[in-house]
This record gives structure tokens, sequence and C-alpha cells, in this order.
């Protein structure tokens, strides 16, 4: 099989893949994999290109789009998890130790005369 002809296969079944699926580690590693494979294959195309290769080529740019747009939605949720896991992390010392951010240096200013 052709480097563009696996690239091709490649890229439509990451894209069937990733499309819509929540974020998972084992999901990373996949994406991981790919990049790498995909990188390989890159390098493997030889040019010229025939008018099939071409096709498949534009098609495979399309679809590569996509799989961006998928991956930023996977980025910003993981970010967003980030994000709560700190929160709770904050919340659960401030419970533990509540008196732990209180300020040595606050002042009493009397208004009257």
């Amino acid at each position: 099989m052709k480097n563009i002809d696996q690239l091709y296969t490649e890229t439509e079944s990451m894209l069937s893949h990733i499309q819509n699926t929540p974020e998972s580690d084992e999901l990373l590693k996949q994406i991981e994999d790919f990049v790498s494979k995909r990188s390989e294959l890159i390098q493997g195309i030889a040019l010229p290109l025939s008018e099939e290769e071409r096709k498949q080529m534009k098609l495979v740019l399309t679809w590569d789009q996509l799989i961006v747009k998928e991956m930023e939605r996977l980025k910003q949720s993981i970010a967003a998890e980030l994000q709560q896991v700190k929160r709770k992390r904050a919340m659960h010392t401030t419970y533990l130790n509540p008196y732990n951010n209180i300020t040595i240096d606050g002042r009493y200013y009397d208004k009257r005369k």
C-alpha cells in the first residue's frame, strides 16, 4: 500500500474515532500514535502525485482541519478539568485550615473624634 493510501486510511479512521469522543488517557495515547505515524507517512510521500492521489490528499487536508477542531475541543475540556481540580484543591485546603490565609498586618481605624 502506498504512503498516500495509508495516510488516507489512517486519517479517515482517526477522524471517525476522535469525533464526539470524550477525553480519556487512551484517546490521548491514540492521538500521539497517530501523529507520529502520520509524520512518517508524510515524509515518505514522493512527488509528483497522480490525479487520484491529489483527490485523496485534498480529502486528507479537509479531514485534518476537522481533526484539529476536535483536538481543540479536547484541549478545552482538559483545561476545564484542570481548572476544576485546582478549585477543588484550593477549597479542600481552605476547609482543612481555614485560618491559614489570615494577614497579620490588618488595621482598625477609629473614625470617632
